[in-house]
């Protein structure tokens, strides 16, 4: 493996010309004309440019074809990681996926972005798993690093302090436990990186037929479905209510395993629902919940219902059910005490021994200020850990806490308006940095 010196940033850009083929200079192409003369050990391999070290900076990457045809194939286009230190294997921060015939309709260049910090080493690498016919005379990969604005930095640098600086936090009961969160035993818990490389990952998106984008919102579907299903809960013939649904693909998937679902949101005319209507994010009906590709409609049809509920007042009759979830809903309902009565009230739609699975927004700043009132709110971990205490003491039980941050780059990294599709683990929302987090209950005999 090749590595450089690290390469100073500047407040001017700095280009830097990648050998694309410079981690493995014998291997062939995948597009006939490029690489190497020696057959690959991995058929779908295209390039993969020497590992670079880099200053913390947005890098710009363009991918530089000369002579490239194609009518067929799709390439998926890879930015690694690797500590200088060699602390930790390589892992990948992003990804993108273009099929090989639009590179030839922008004239042979793709260009892409990512961000770079001190003390790792990044290298680009491209597969092309599909057939094709991808033919190519010339192939280069230039970086391009831009320093970020001043208000960037200093917004990235404040939001790190205050997340990075304290590992551990002081555990004020058993309710709080150490240790990584993982999906294989989920508890209530914190969204990391190292959950997106989990085996149940992979299985939960093919069960929901998406790609893999390394967001959080993907992993509030996943942790959801693999706590019902941790716990014995997805199963046929089990009952489950959803609040807030929107357009989720939660139902159609329950409803394929065989569970009867009643799917919840507010009514269309109601005032607070405008901005998720106007966002495509608000449901009033069924065929805004169906995914043939993940749920027959006949099966749909048959195992699912929607009806109009306000999270602040959930209607009376919506009892009896074996579990009940909400995917990033309650943070909206007004303030930190209407988000904490929901979750409270929510049990009671329970049958003794069901399973409540939520998830909303995590106060990572800190422990006091917050954004308490409004459109969305910043739940902190006192909230949490007092929400805990006030179930238990009803006689429920609440899945232990597990704040883990995680130890990867991708953990390290803060998204800043405007967001980005991939690599948004943690985000900065005003003075704030707040991550997805999930809280499970499970009702007891009252």
């Amino acid at each position: 493996m090749q590595t450089t010196p690290s390469l100073s940033s500047s407040a001017e850009a700095l280009e830097i010309d990648a050998g694309p083929f410079d981690f493995w200079p014998p291997r062939t192409s995948r597009i006939q004309g490029l690489g190497g003369t020696e057959p690959s050990e991995d058929p779908a391999y295209v390039f993969h440019t020497r590992y670079i070290a880099l200053d913390s900076a947005t890098v710009r990457c363009s991918l530089v074809f000369t002579g490239l045809t194609a009518t067929l194939g799709s390439m998926v286009v890879r930015v690694n990681a690797l500590p200088l230190d060699g602390s930790r294997p390589a892992e990948t921060i992003k990804t993108w996926p273009i099929a090989v015939r639009e590179i030839v309709a922008a004239g042979g260049t793709m260009r892409l972005t990512f961000d770079a910090v001190d003390g790792m080493q990044y290298a680009v690498l491209g597969h092309l798993y599909s057939d094709t016919d991808a033919a190519a005379q010339s192939f280069r990969v230039v970086l391009e690093t831009a320093a970020h604005q001043p208000h960037f930095e200093k917004q990235v640098e404040a939001a790190r302090k205050s997340i990075f600086g304290q590992r551990v936090f002081r555990r004020a009961s058993r309710l709080l436990a150490p240790g990584k969160a993982t999906l294989a035993d989920p508890v209530s818990q914190t969204c990391t990186a190292s959950q997106f490389n989990e085996p149940a990952y992979d299985l939960w998106l093919d069960r929901l037929k998406l790609a893999k984008h390394r967001h959080r919102k993907q992993w509030e579907f996943v942790y959801i479905l693999q706590t019902l299903e941790r716990y014995g809960m997805l199963k046929p013939g089990a009952r489950g209510l959803g609040f807030g649904v929107g357009i989720e693909p939660l139902p159609a998937a329950m409803a394929a395993m065989g569970c009867s679902v009643v799917a919840t949101d507010l009514a269309s005319d109601d005032a607070r629902s405008r901005d998720w209507t106007l966002t495509n994010q608000h449901s009033d009906g069924l065929d805004q919940l169906r995914y043939p590709q993940i749920c027959a409609d006949d099966v749909f049809d048959r195992n699912v219902a929607f009806r109009v509920a306000d999270m602040n007042a959930i209607p009376a009759d919506l009892r009896g059910f074996d579990f009940t979830w909400s995917s990033c809903a309650y943070e909206h309902l007004g303030s930190i005490e209407a988000g904490l009565d929901f979750v409270r009230n929510a049990v009671q739609c329970l049958n003794p021994g069901g399973l409540a699975v939520h998830t909303t927004e995590l106060n990572l700043t800190s422990n006091d200020a917050t954004i308490d009132s409004g459109g969305t709110v910043l739940f902190r971990r006192r909230d949490f850990e007092r929400l805990a205490v006030d179930l238990v003491s009803r006689g429920h039980f609440v899945a232990q806490i597990k704040y883990d941050l995680g130890d990867t780059q991708q953990d390290a990294y803060v998204d800043v308006p405007p967001y980005s599709a991939d690599n948004h683990l943690k985000l900065a929302l005003g003075q704030y940095v707040t991550t997805s987090f999930g809280i499970i209950v499970r009702r007891g005999d009252r």
